[in-house]
């Protein structure tokens, strides 16, 4: 089971006993609300505080930052194709606080993915995950940056 309080088009869910134990706060941001559904339910039970943002905003990179996240997942086509989800991370690195937070980049575009993994891998702080995906292809990408010790958090 999940609390979650909804603040406009975001959502905060944290799993039962999460709070204190040093759980991963994870955001998640997607245009689709089956997605951010699913993928809410799948870290439900690996018990993380996760933000849900509907991909749809304007102030998208704001949304991010009050979530104050140590992993970030977006989806590669997020927005339009002069502010896609990579972009996105771009700027967010550029925010103070933010530079070295992770990030799984989602897509189905395997194309487009293929042409960033020069990029991904150079930052040592980001990954791709092609859609569809499996339960454990995400949890993996996911616990690749927050088993880390001491993973950063965008403050």
């Amino acid at each position: 089971m999940t609390w979650g309080v909804p603040l406009g088009a975001l959502h905060v869910a944290s799993a039962p006993g999460a709070k204190g134990m040093g759980m991963a706060r994870l955001t998640i941001v997607n245009d689709s609300p089956e997605l951010l559904d699913l993928i809410g339910e799948i870290l439900e039970g690996d018990r993380h505080v996760t933000t849900l943002i509907d991909g749809n905003q304007d102030d998208l990179l704001q949304r991010i930052c009050r979530s104050q996240p140590e992993l970030l997942v977006i989806d590669l086509g997020q927005g339009d194709d002069a502010r896609n989800g990579w972009g996105l991370v771009q700027e967010l690195r550029g925010v103070s606080g933010c530079e070295e937070i992770p990030v799984v980049l989602c897509s189905a575009d395997i194309l487009a993915l293929n042409e960033l993994e020069p990029e991904l891998k150079a930052t040592n702080r980001a990954a791709a995950l092609r859609l569809p995906f499996e339960v454990d292809e995400l949890l993996q990408a996911i616990h690749r940056f927050i088993d880390r010790q001491e993973a950063p958090r965008c403050s």
